[in-house]
């Protein structure tokens, strides 16, 4: 997770309280800890090993957040990551948007509400105008 997508806070504190494990790189922990939100810290992939590949190579992560900012060694670890997410396939964000939606489900979903349909069954339930 990156601070880019400062609004994320609170989204990570209910993906704490549902139960998920938040690792972020030394910066953007000490970003969100200000913020209540607890994080275990992992290297940026230069900064040596144990770093966030490994992490998703070693199958510690159920979902990745990751909204880069446009520096050389963001987008260098971003296309990394990517990468990382797509072989172990392991579920990636990229945008605050999409973040906040992700925790909502998951959040209902835990709390038994709404059902889980394929966009193909909702879009045959909207009735025409």
């Amino acid at each position: 997770m990156s601070t880019q997508a400062w609004p994320l806070h609170s989204a990570y504190g209910v993906f704490q309280e549902l139960g998920f494990k938040i690792y972020a790189t030394e910066g953007t922990a000490k970003f969100y800890e200000k913020a209540g939100v607890k994080c275990e810290v992992v290297n940026k992939i230069a900064e040596g090993r144990p770093n966030v590949l490994d992490v998703i190579l070693n199958k510690q992560m159920n979902l990745i957040i990751n909204t880069p900012w446009a520096r050389r060694d963001a987008v260098a670890d971003e296309s990394a990551i990517r990468k990382a997410a797509i072989k172990y396939k392991t579920p990636y964000i990229t945008t605050l948007a999409a973040a906040l939606d992700t925790v909502k489900g998951i959040a209902a979903a835990k709390a038994g509400k709404g059902e889980v349909k394929s966009l193909q069954e909702y879009h045959s339930s909207i009735e025409e105008i």
